[in-house]
């Protein structure tokens, strides 16, 4: 059965080196939970001191009501799934089946070879039972340690980085399979990455972690339409950063940008309703480009067709180089050196204190339980 998972006020030390200082999180029963950040953020630290292959300096670690902080890692009903969890002698059924002949409670051999059937067709990979994993290719080599890493039905399944050796197109079928399994099996997961796309693809919801502190929790689309703050919104996809004055006109808050060019601003939190300056944050999609009118002044340096759309790169007047993402149309390119003017979805843009602690405007979720106590 799934667990829910808490941990309280976590430390963590090497030495003299503070990894993770106070960290308090809550992952949900049968959640598929990522942990996300740059590397050396703490990420992978903390999903070991809950596999239990890392110390714990300090906080307390539960599954359900057990404090797992003293429990022997065999014993804690969890699965950490590694690529190479497989072994070059065994065949791809006997592979599935290992974690079941060295469970500690047995089960007969008709009902481990059913349990091993049912995890392979899950998989797709029981046309292979009898191969041996040389004969097998690198996607099939992971869709055989996950059967195996499942098969045990454990509490708890910790995958670490698991795609980093796959090209392209194999990383994105694999992450669709193990969130379509992961469903299927209804497991809580806690799934470790640097990869934001891979991120948004697979989680129910994403802690962004930056120098062992989680920043936001919250769903994929929370996270990117909503960042908490300025490292959010930049380590989450791609954005465009405009130094910004909010000034309050008749009880009514305008933003100016880049030289002047001034738009009401309807979403601001009430607090922050008053004369500031902010960073502005666009993301490249939430440009409109205007051949005239009103609208930042930009010139075009070069673009790239990517099919669906069009991938623009702007100099503002002011020096500023921009991205601008638009649906690409037949014969429609804008040309290099192109003058064009630039206008935002007012609605969906994210304005950040001077400092980038805190956005600004309506609307953020932040599950954090730090921010929540």
């Amino acid at each position: 059965m799934s667990v829910t998972i808490k941990i309280d006020h976590a430390h963590k030390c090497y030495g003299s080196n503070v990894m993770i200082e106070d960290l308090s999180v809550r992952i949900r029963e049968g959640e598929f939970f990522t942990l996300l950040g740059p590397s050396c953020c703490g990420k992978t630290t903390l999903l070991r001191m809950s596999a239990g292959f890392n110390s714990i300096e300090g906080g307390d670690f539960y599954f359900n009501d057990t404090r797992i902080n003293d429990i022997d890692p065999s014993k804690r009903r969890i699965m950490v799934f590694q690529n190479d969890a497989i072994f070059p002698h065994l065949t791809v059924r006997d592979n599935v089946m290992f974690g079941l002949k060295h469970q500690s409670k047995k089960m007969d051999k008709a009902e481990m070879l059913r349990q091993t059937e049912k995890f392979m067709q899950l998989m797709h990979i029981e046309e292979y039972a009898d191969r041996k994993p040389e004969r097998l290719s690198g996607g099939q080599q992971q869709r055989v340690a996950l059967a195996r890493a499942l098969v045990i039905q454990p509490d708890v399944l910790l995958i670490d980085e698991p795609l980093s050796n796959l090209d392209a197109k194999l990383r994105v079928e694999m992450r669709e399979t193990i969130r379509s399994i992961q469903r299927n099996v209804g497991i809580t997961t806690v799934y470790v990455t640097h990869d934001q796309e891979e991120a948004m693809a697979v989680s129910d919801r994403i802690a962004v972690m930056n120098l062992g502190e989680i920043q936001q929790i919250g769903t994929p689309q929370a996270i990117y339409q909503r960042p908490a703050n300025l490292f959010v919104a930049s380590f989450i996809g791609r954005t465009n950063l405009l130094g910004g004055e909010i000034r309050m006109e008749n009880g009514a808050a305008k933003l100016s940008v880049a030289g002047g060019y001034a738009v009401p601003v309807t979403t601001l939190l009430p607090e922050e309703q008053k004369d500031q300056k902010a960073v502005v944050s666009v993301r490249p999609e939430e440009f409109i480009i205007a051949r005239d009118g009103e609208g930042i002044s930009a010139t075009v340096q070069s673009s790239t067709f990517l099919g669906l759309n069009m991938h623009y790169f702007l100099k503002l007047d002011d020096g500023t180089e921009v991205q601008v993402i638009q649906e690409a149309e037949l014969d429609s390119s804008l040309p290099d050196a192109a003058k064009i003017r630039l206008q935002m979805k007012q609605n969906k843009i994210n304005l950040f204190c001077e400092d980038g602690s805190r956005n600004l405007v309506c609307g953020v979720i932040n599950d954090n339980v730090r921010q929540e106590a």
